[in-house]
């Protein structure tokens, strides 16, 4: 990220942290990928960074923004600290909130934090094939570079938009950085158990989509709809024609015995 020749260390994809949100006492998260689905300990991460490259990710972002995203049968504080404001928009199927105005909430922080793994995602494939995971012009990845070390804003050409669930299940999951479905313009998402960050690139999407963006609208706005559905669909779709392990599927009936009904890319 800083260009410096100095020793690489080996820098997570989604951020170390996130994992634990999402594991069983075996300390196993669910892998779903497009040939097999199954319960691993496997990390994805790559020799990718310097230490303090590393660490200035951790400190302008992954620290903040991991202690609120979900915690299975716990607390999710982005969401408790969201609904104690007043909703600058509401919607049959979604609600806006002014995370600007809110004390309790960093936007700083939750963009640095999106833009970060956005990046990585843009630079390497994290052992998935040769290209990065997806594809950015060599323009943007600068901008976004850039804007990372703190050297400049991110360009008005693109908007990341911020979803938090509103909904009951809240998935113990992640979707790693992957190109979305919108015709409209050029964009990727990722998930984190609870929270969606999208980011969307094009000449128009200030008008289109500036919004409910948390960078372009001033206000900083983040959105509360019912991800489950976008989760699960997204999951499917990447699991598709995936092999399910014998133990993945003893674990998902653990679960439904457990009335949590998490069914991952059925």
């Amino acid at each position: 990220m800083c260009r410096k020749e100095a020793k690489l260390i080996n820098s997570h994809l989604i951020s170390s942290g996130v994992y634990p949100l999402c594991q069983n006492e075996k300390r196993e998260h669910v892998s779903v990928t497009s040939d097999v689905m199954r319960p691993t300990q496997m990390e994805t991460k790559k020799y990718l960074l310097c230490s303090p490259c590393d660490n200035s990710l951790n400190t302008n972002g992954e620290g903040y923004v991991i202690p609120l995203l979900s915690r299975l049968g716990g607390p999710f504080l982005l969401y408790d600290r969201l609904v104690k404001q007043e909703a600058l928009e509401k919607t049959p199927s979604m609600t806006v909130y002014a995370a600007v105005e809110n004390p309790e909430i960093d936007v700083a922080m939750l963009i640095h934090f999106g833009i970060g793994i956005l990046w990585k995602a843009s630079i390497c494939s994290f052992g998935n094939g040769d290209k990065p995971r997806i594809d950015l012009s060599q323009e943007d990845r600068e901008a976004m570079r850039r804007f990372l070390l703190g050297e400049a804003e991110l360009p008005m050409h693109m908007a990341l938009a911020v979803a938090v669930e509103s909904g009951p299940i809240r998935y113990p999951a992640t979707i790693e950085p992957r190109p979305g479905d919108n015709s409209d313009f050029k964009n990727f998402f990722f998930y984190v158990p609870g929270v969606m960050f999208q980011l969307y690139i094009g000449d128009n999407v200030r008008s289109a989509k500036g919004a409910y963006s948390i960078n372009l609208n001033p206000k900083g706005s983040v959105m509360m709809i019912e991800l489950a559905k976008t989760v699960r669909g997204n999951m499917s779709k990447v699991s598709r024609d995936a092999r399910k392990t014998r133990k993945l599927l003893q674990i998902m009936e653990e679960v439904e015995a457990k009335g949590l009904s998490i069914k991952l890319g059925d």
